[in-house]
């Protein structure tokens, strides 16, 4: 098998962001005749190298070791080269307004002339052509060009730099992206390690306002849609999930519901798929089958490292899970009530200063007694029943509220959200809780 025909110095020839040098307003770009640019050229040899290719797999028997080792990652760079051409591509269709004459975004556009692109590639290739001619970003483009940057990780870090730049100095930006440059275009760095790094400087950089803002859009687009499959027989569902649910969903599915269970007959004969949904299943049915008792398990385990001084509210920063989620520290306290999470509180140098306990969650006997007492949500007006609600604690347990029944009261979901987003203050006056429907004035305080 050869893979040599498609030789790196034919795709480097449109190496540059605009396709060789069209001179932008000093020349006319090619016409549609002009079948010997040196592009057209490469193309051709591409295509027919790739198809000489595809026709020698049936010989690849014949090829030795060594020669197979070498046309693996031969492959893997034809595949960053390729990268790195239909992003030249699609941003000289976006100077010459291509995207725009069909009537369809950017996004689509690509999607559209790309279809054996993923979404996320779609995705990446849209932002780096959005980005494309900013000057404080050439260094960025340029590894990208000369290949030293993989076109995932240069989206990833445009992503990042668009969220951090408005509340950023240009001293302090600009030392931010040589950074975010050096660890992006280090192999030794896996891209799990590149997405801590780039969420780190984003839970510092931005204020604990910004990261709810982030967060309530997420939560906007948050749904379920269901489709038929096949005959009708079988149903899919596809679940849009913000990071608190995504970080729930995985908790559930890398539990050990999820794990295989080998039996007296032999290993489990289930998929891996089919062992996440029967883990899924289980936690709903669970839900849905014991209305009449109280649940004695927290309802996902979690673990999230966040500082002190981010849970307490004296500084800004996120909270993440073990699986890589970031958290805003109101969605973290507000977990607090009722998630079985594990908080690893760090100290100014990073050192674990407490690893909060799963006790401080409702007792069954308390969950029994607030169904009796409150009956129902707390919130004015709501009437979801008992067994959907969360036991909440009305002062937060992250500041100091104690798992007792008079600093507790049922709220359901959506009405849990809301006080901890407007930091709603309730008392509890002859077992009746009564909410304030105004925000907290300590909201800052610890």
């Amino acid at each position: 098998m050869s893979v040599a025909v498609a030789s790196p110095p034919a795709i480097a020839g449109c190496g540059e962001m605009g396709l060789e040098d069209n001179g932008r307003g000093e020349e006319a770009p090619p016409s549609a005749a002009n079948h010997d640019a040196p592009f057209s050229r490469a193309m051709s040899v591409l295509q027919a190298g790739m198809r000489e290719a595809v026709m020698a797999c049936g010989h690849l028997w014949r090829e030795q070791a060594p020669q197979l080792e070498a046309s693996v990652s031969a492959l893997d760079g034809l595949h960053a080269d390729v990268d790195r051409v239909t992003l030249s591509v699609v941003v000289e269709s976006v100077q010459r307004g291509l995207p725009q004459q069909s009537g369809l975004s950017l996004h689509d556009w690509i999607a559209q002339a790309f279809p054996a692109r993923s979404r996320a590639e779609v995705g990446d290739l849209a932002a780096m052509a959005r980005d494309a001619g900013r000057p404080e970003h050439e260094e960025l483009h340029a590894a990208l060009r000369e290949g030293a940057l993989p076109l995932r990780r240069a989206a990833r870090l445009v992503r990042c730099l668009a969220r951090v730049r408005p509340v950023t100095e240009p001293e302090t930006y600009e030392a931010h992206l040589t950074t975010l440059l050096g660890v992006a275009s280090d192999p030794g760095y896996t891209d799990g390690e590149l997405a801590r790094v780039t969420d780190h400087l984003l839970s510092v950089a931005l204020t604990e306002a910004e990261h709810e803002a982030a967060a309530a859009a997420q939560r906007d687009l948050r749904g379920v849609h269901e489709s038929s499959l096949a005959d009708g027989s079988l149903t899919r569902f596809v679940v849009t999930a913000d990071a608190e649910g995504a970080a729930t969903l995985r908790a559930v599915l890398m539990s050990p519901l999820a794990a295989p269970t080998p039996d007296e007959d032999g290993p489990d004969p289930r998929s891996a798929t089919q062992r996440r949904y029967d883990a899924l299943m289980t936690v709903v049915g669970r839900g849905v089958s014991t209305p009449e008792g109280a649940p004695t398990t927290a309802k996902a385990r979690l673990l999230v490292t966040m500082s002190y001084d981010s849970l307490n509210e004296r500084l800004a920063g996120l909270g993440f899970t073990h699986t890589g989620e970031g958290l805003s520290p109101r969605t973290v306290r507000r977990l607090a009530c009722t998630a079985e999470i594990i908080p690893a509180v760090l100290g100014t140098k990073g050192e674990v200063m407490d690893l909060g306990r799963a006790s401080r969650l409702a007792s069954p006997a308390q969950h029994l007694l607030l169904w009796r007492r409150d009956r129902r949500c707390t919130f004015p007006g709501c009437r979801v029943p008992p067994q959907w609600c969360d036991a909440h604690h009305i002062r937060w347990w992250s500041r100091g509220g104690g798992t007792d029944l008079d600093n507790l009261a049922l709220l359901c979901g959506r009405h849990h959200t809301a006080v901890h987003e407007r930091e709603l203050e309730a008392r509890v006056v002859d077992e009746v809780v009564a909410w304030e429907r105004r925000p907290s004035p300590h909201r800052h305080c610890a």
